[in-house]
């Protein structure tokens, strides 16, 4: 019986706006990832959602498919508003929403059972068990920090079957990738009933005050090790980057990504 080699991994791109998005389609994003106004880390640096089917549009133009970032955590008076907003994103043709919230997962899951889902990096999940968990609430795929190595992905999804994502690029983190509590606090002139990223304020970076290493971590240069762990999508951080940065990052990624593919393939693995 002939055996086919399992599908390339793919390159996932962020974008902050419509001209990020086609940037990153340009440079050769598989995906792009976006996040939205009011529902997402960043508060009003995201896409509106009047904007999310143009974006859609666009990758699918491109053969891409377009990701949405929802990380805001809804109280118990916004929930019929943020499905709504759910609602609205799978309609326009989203491919997958990215959640930080255990909660959220289930209530997305059982309120739209046929959208796809991702648990997003702000879960922390380190180990099988936490990937078995979100697979149970319901996520078909999980973003591992980066303090999680090669060696341990292939227990993590031979016990969850979720697809795993892993930073080909991002910044440093002094504390566990996703797990920042900073952001909550509110600062000068800013209301502090929407301070939070978690209730789809802005995150004020002020872990940046701190004298810690600032280098953003890259992984371009182990891509071939991760892909023989079994890494699934390759996502690059940075919806904050301007289009030219975008464009810049990505075909170096782009690049990077199909010379360890091809050279993983070319030596059986």
């Amino acid at each position: 019986m002939e055996r086919f080699p399992p599908p390339a991994p793919s390159l996932l791109a962020p974008a902050g706006s419509l001209p990020a998005v086609t940037a990153a389609l340009s440079a050769g994003a598989d995906a792009v990832y976006v996040g939205v106004r009011s529902l997402s880390r960043g508060g009003r640096a995201g896409l509106p959602l009047e904007e999310v089917g143009p974006a859609v549009a666009a990758c699918r133009g491109s053969g891409a498919r377009l990701h949405a970032a929802v990380n805001a955590i809804p109280a118990s008076g916004e929930v019929p508003a943020f499905l709504a907003a759910i609602s609205r994103l799978r309609d326009e043709g989203v491919s997958e929403v990215i959640l930080n919230d255990p909660g959220a997962i289930a209530l997305v899951r059982r309120e739209f059972p046929a959208m796809p889902v991702c648990a997003s990096v702000g879960l922390s999940a380190v180990n099988p068990e936490d990937a078995r968990a979100y697979r149970e609430l319901g996520a078909n795929a999980i973003v591992l920090p980066s303090a999680v190595r090669p060696q341990e992905v292939p227990s993590i999804k031979s016990a969850s079957g979720l697809r795993v994502e892993v930073f080909a690029y991002c910044r440093s983190e002094f504390l566990l990738h996703g797990k920042c509590g900073l952001s909550g606090y509110a600062v000068e002139g800013t209301d502090a009933g929407t301070a939070s990223a978690k209730r789809g304020g802005s995150c004020h970076l002020v872990c940046r005050a701190f004298p810690v290493p600032r280098d953003p971590r890259s992984i371009e240069d182990e891509l071939s090790v991760w892909i023989a762990a079994g890494a699934d999508v390759f996502k690059i951080e940075g919806r904050e980057l301007s289009p030219a940065a975008v464009g810049t990052l990505v075909a170096r990624f782009r690049r990077k990504l199909d010379a360890a593919i091809g050279a993983t393939r070319g030596t059986g693995g």
